[in-house]
């Protein structure tokens, strides 16, 4: 299982991005996972792979195709 692994956390990350209309702010990325360093790493992971694109103003969201 996943249960508690990156995968899991990324996979909420990636859940609350693609429910959004717009941008989403890092405080509503924040409740998805209560382990700060956790879910900074899966976060930055997400980015890092082209996932997830970072914007100005601390807002994220799934990159333009």
């Amino acid at each position: 299982t996943y249960a508690g692994t990156d995968r899991q956390v990324r996979g909420r990350l990636l859940a609350v991005l693609r429910d959004a209309a717009g941008p989403v702010p890092q405080a509503a990325l924040d409740q998805v996972w209560q382990e700060p360093v956790q879910r900074a790493r899966a976060l930055d992971g997400l980015v890092a792979d082209g996932l997830v694109e970072p914007l100005a103003d601390g807002l994220y969201r799934l990159p333009l195709s």
